[in-house]
C-alpha cells in the first residue's frame, strides 16, 4: 500500500457529501480508506499504516482532524521515517490546509493524489509541539494555537448561530472580530480587556508577566486572504514558531486589528509596548484558562502550564 486516506464523515462538508466520495475513495483505494470511528481505532490504523510502512497518508477534514492524525504518526511512526501527508479541506475550520494543503477536494483531488503522487509539489513544515511538564496528557502536534481572548472568541465563533451565517474559511477572523465585537457590549468590556494572567518565556528567557488579552501562536507560514497577525520584531529571530501576545486594555485595538487582518504591522504597532510578537524555537506559556490548538479546547493542567516547541518535519504534498 503506497497511499492511505483517513477520512473524517463527521466533518462539515463530509457531512454535506461525504457519502459519494467515501463509497468512490473506498472503491479506489480498497483497505486504504480507513474511517475511524474514535481515537483509539485511529490509533490501531495508524499503528497498521506504520507496520507496513505506508508513505503517504491523505486526510480528509478540518484542522481538528489534521491534528489528530499527525499527533497519532508522530506517537507510532519513527521519527526518521515519518511519512508524506496530503490534507484535503474538508471541516469546519481549515487553516491548515490553506498553507500546506490542496485547494480542492472530492475525489477528483484523490484522483490526482493517488496517479500524481510522486511529482506534486511538497511543503516541509515542523507543527507545534504542545507538552504538559506535568505529564497530565500525551504531547499533541498541531499548527495554531491561541489562549485569553482568543479561547473565549472561539466559543463564540463555533455557536450554532454564527456558523450558520459566518463564512468558515474566515475562522482567524471571524473569531478575532467576535473577541472584539464583544468590546460593544458594556457588560463584557472590562471581562475583556482586562484579559487573564500569562506568563511567556521566550528560548528560555522571561519576555511577558501580567495580564493578556490574546495570544496567539502559529508553525504556519500564510493564512487566507491575506490575513497575518504577526511579524518579528527584530529582538526575537530563532525558530520558526510565530507568536503574538496583546497586553489588557490595548491602546487602538481596533486600528491594530484592521491592520494585522490586512497583513500589516505598521511601525506604530511594532513600537507599542501592548503588542508583542516574534519567532521562536520554544515557548513556554502559564495561563489559567483553557487555550485552543486547532479549533479544539484543551485544559492546561494543574500548573496552567504548556511548552510549545517545534515538532517533528513532515513533508506536506498539495495540488
Amino acid at each position: 500500500m503506497r497511499l492511505a486516506l483517513i477520512h473524517n464523515p463527521r466533518s462539515r462538508k463530509n457531512r454535506r457529501d461525504g457519502r459519494k466520495f467515501a463509497r468512490q475513495a473506498s472503491d479506489l483505494l480498497g483497505d486504504g480508506f480507513l474511517v475511524p470511528s474514535s481515537h483509539d481505532e485511529m490509533q490501531e490504523m495508524v499503528t497498521e499504516l506504520a507496520r507496513r510502512n505506508v508513505p503517504l497518508v491523505a486526510i480528509n477534514g478540518g484542522d481538528g482532524t489534521v491534528s489528530d492524525v499527525m499527533t497519532a504518526i508522530a506517537r507510532i511512526y519513527p521519527e526518521d521515517a515519518l511519512p508524506d501527508i496530503a490534507i484535503f479541506p474538508s471541516g469546519n475550520t481549515n487553516l491548515i490546509a490553506q498553507d500546506i494543503g490542496f485547494s480542492t477536494r472530492g475525489i477528483e483531488a484523490l484522483k490526482l493524489l493517488y496517479r500524481n503522487s510522486a511529482v506534486l509539489p511538497r511543503k516541509t513544515r515542523r507543527p507545534l509541539k504542545i507538552s504538559w511538564p506535568e505529564g497530565e496528557h500525551e504531547t499533541r502536534l498541531g499548527m495554531f494555537q491561541g489562549s485569553s481572548g482568543y479561547a473565549r472568541a472561539i466559543a463564540i465563533a463555533h455557536s450554532p448561530h454564527v456558523l450558520r451565517y459566518a463564512p468558515h474559511n474566515l475562522a482567524v477572523a471571524a473569531t478575532l472580530v467576535g473577541a472584539f465585537g464583544s468590546l460593544l457590549w458594556r457588560r463584557q468590556r472590562e471581562t475583556w480587556l482586562a484579559g487573564d494572567r500569562l506568563t511567556l518565556e521566550v528560548d528560555g528567557t522571561p519576555l511577558v508577566d501580567g495580564l493578556s488579552f490574546l495570544f496567539l501562536s502559529t508553525a504556519l507560514q500564510k493564512l487566507n486572504l491575506g490575513i497575518w497577525p504577526f511579524w518579528n520584531t527584530g529582538k526575537v529571530r530563532t525558530g520558526d514558531l510565530h507568536f503574538l501576545r496583546v497586553a489588557d486594555h490595548p491602546r487602538k485595538l481596533l486600528q491594530a486589528t484592521w491592520a494585522l487582518l490586512r497583513g500589516r504591522a505598521p511601525a506604530w504597532l511594532r513600537e507599542s509596548p501592548d503588542y508583542t510578537s516574534g519567532k521562536a524555537s520554544e515557548l513556554v506559556l502559564t495561563c489559567q484558562g483553557d487555550f485552543v490548538l486547532d479549533g479544539e479546547r484543551f485544559s492546561p493542567g494543574a500548573s496552567h502550564r504548556i511548552v510549545l516547541s517545534e515538532g517533528p518535519e513532515f513533508g506536506f504534498v498539495h495540488d
